[in-house]
């Protein structure tokens, strides 16, 4: 099988900041040169800060710390939010801060088996995706599935898909629509089941596509003949071709996601196994039949039909499908159905159009991100953006008719997702905007550094920012942030969230709140002021290996089935190296992503 190079020499390298002359090159640093200049002043040693003696960590032959896996994580973590090395000590750029990262990751204990995804089932929308693309025909789950339960962002995460006796018998009832659907219409019917045609023959085919795996003559045999058993007993043939549809999508080879790595090497995916990722990342469903054949013949398993393969599918339905299923989840976008508005301060929310038109807004923008392999980083800043008349009156924007069409827009205000309704509003509360709220979408999302959980008397702040206390939400907020268990978390949220005053609770732009000025001022932890959302564009920009690791790691969840662990961190690093190098261009994040080893194999931590 392909696997990208992914030993530690050769990540460190890439990592590793260029000069601009060969001739006026000065040595490189190693990582653990930079180790030694930037940490170790403060983590060496006896008397190293909180008990982290980073360079015994990262010794050669160390024997090992029984905290050391949480030693490093911190580490790790620290390096990211920029938060060590201190503020008002020299800084790595940004290639430096990857180095280390991957340096200090890649020497993180690994227990065996640790880095296997459980065995997912599939989703809601994924069953529906797939019998759309087995058979022409849309099927809804309706009510008939119960809701996908969530980790780390996304559905179809194995560790959440409890399977009850209930749930069981929802999935017996679905296959058994699913059954009388393809029936029903005589094509769908037809590519199972002919007249003319023995089942044995048409059905080994129609198998394989429907469970996404070569099926032996024996597995398609024992259908064959319980069908034509059933028939010589007299059960008429509807009957018996309803059981057959229904026991074919109630198996668990249809329902499953299963990956057991090839007979002669577990830890490495199979080709069809592989496919099988691939295109449920992308498209939400199986394997179409140009992808299968790649499967079939084995060339998937090369680095230039993997990619290739992964560019065609993404773009299909000009990536329509990847926004809907992938960056709808990412990014919280559908939340803005169910966002609401005081009615009696926000007329405009009366309009049923709106909620809507702000999440076609941002599946428009992000698809054509994909399809039209835009920067990654238009998602943070852009100079156009799509909507339609219902939102070019709601923005201010000139007046447009018919329905979504990209226009240029004159100033960054909407450029990006923070320019969106469909990120504000569903961000704030009824009554009012909320910093915290927006600043931990920011944190959450774009830059994949989630606050924790607040504590238990943690307190909260009241629903309307018009009191007759006179208090601003700032003076609120600094009050709040006394409480020593909450400062910490909020002077980052906070500083993020008061970025974007300028919106109200329907993304609307204000110059004013309650008769004063906007407060759109926030202030970092690294003492990096910002004041507006234009100054949050450019913060976040200069964070853009942030950003793109985010992106990147988000969709390795989404597509593997689990979340990152520390020593995923290394191969994480060369995805954003490669993906910085190529000009932060989608289909380079993606072919980075697609050939990592922590997509193409079933187990990255095995030898």
């Amino acid at each position: 099988m392909h696997r990208s190079t992914s030993s530690l020499p050769l990540v460190l390298a890439l990592l590793a900041p260029r000069s601009a002359s060969a001739q006026e090159a000065p040595a490189i640093e190693t990582p653990a040169q930079l180790l030694e200049r930037l940490c170790a002043d403060c983590h060496d040693g006896e008397a190293a800060e909180r008990g982290v003696d980073l360079l015994a960590l990262t010794a050669e032959g160390h024997a090992g710390d029984p905290q050391a896996s949480a030693r490093l994580a911190l580490a790790v973590q620290r390096l990211r939010s920029r938060t060590m090395p201190p503020p008002d000590e020299a800084q790595p750029s940004a290639a430096e801060r990857r180095a280390l990262i991957a340096y200090l990751a890649a020497r993180a204990p690994e227990t065996a088996g640790t880095r296997l995804a459980t065995l997912r089932r599939l989703t809601r929308v994924q069953i529906e995706r797939s019998v759309q693309d087995l058979f022409g025909v849309t099927w809804s789950a309706g009510d008939l599935l119960p809701d996908d339960a969530s980790a780390h962002g996304f559905t179809g995460i194995g560790d959440v898909q409890n399977l009850s006796p209930l749930h069981f018998e929802k999935l017996l009832e679905a296959a058994d629509s699913i059954a009388a659907l393809v029936l029903a219409n005589a094509a769908a019917r037809a590519q199972v089941l002919e007249d003319e045609a023995p089942l044995a023959a048409r059905l080994p085919a129609f198998l394989a596509r429907a469970w996404r795996r070569p099926v032996s003559s024996r597995e398609a045999a024992s259908f064959a003949e319980i069908f034509e058993e059933l028939r010589s007993a007299g059960v008429p043939r509807a009957t018996v071709e309803r059981g057959l549809l229904r026991a074919i999508f109630a198996s668990p080879h249809f329902l499953y996601r299963v990956e057991v790595g090839r007979a002669d090497a577990p830890a490495e995916l199979t080709a069809h196994e592989l496919a099988s990722r691939l295109s449920f990342l992308l498209r939400s469903s199986l394997p179409d039949e140009p992808l299968r054949a790649r499967a079939e013949d084995g060339s998937l398993l090369r680095r230039e039909v993997l990619v290739a393969e992964a560019l065609r599918l993404v773009r299909l339905d000009g990536a329509r499908r990847f926004a809907e299923d992938f960056a709808a989840e990412w990014l919280s976008l559908r939340d803005v159905l169910q966002a609401n508005a005081d009615f009696r301060r926000y007329p405009q929310i009366w309009n049923g159009a709106l909620r809507p038109a702000f999440l076609e807004q941002g599946l428009r923008f992000c698809s054509a991100i994909a399809a039209e392999n835009r920067s990654v980083l238009e998602l943070l800043d852009s100079d156009s953006t799509f909507v339609d008349a219902t939102l070019a009156k709601h923005y201010g924007l000139p007046p447009i008719e018919g329905g979504f069409q990209r226009v240029a827009l004159s100033d960054r205000r909407r450029g990006g997702v923070l320019g969106m309704g469909a990120v504000l509003f569903a961000t704030s509360y009824p009554l009012r905007t909320s910093p915290v709220r927006r600043g931990k979408w920011i944190l959450e999302k774009l830059l994949d550094a989630p606050p924790p959980p607040p504590p238990p008397n943690a307190g909260t702040l009241p629903p309307d920012d018009q009191l007759p206390d006179g208090l601003s939400l700032r003076q609120r907020l600094e009050r709040h942030r006394k409480e020593r268990a909450c400062a910490g978390c909020h002077v980052q949220m906070d500083a993020l969230g008061f970025a974007l005053e300028n919106y109200d609770v329907l993304g609307l732009w204000r110059d004013q709140v309650n008769g004063a000025p906007v407060d759109a001022l926030g202030t970092l932890i690294d003492g990096t002021s910002m004041d507006g959302p234009l100054a949050l564009r450019e913060e976040l920009l200069l964070r853009a290996d942030e950003f793109v690791r985010s992106f990147a790691k988000n969709l390795l969840v989404a597509g593997v089935g689990r979340e990152m662990t520390l020593r995923d961190e290394p191969a994480l690093a060369e995805i954003v190296a490669q993906t910085r190098a190529s000009g932060d261009r989608f289909s380079a994040l993606l072919e980075a992503v697609v050939t990592s080893p922590l997509f193409t194999r079933r187990d990255p931590g095995a030898p």
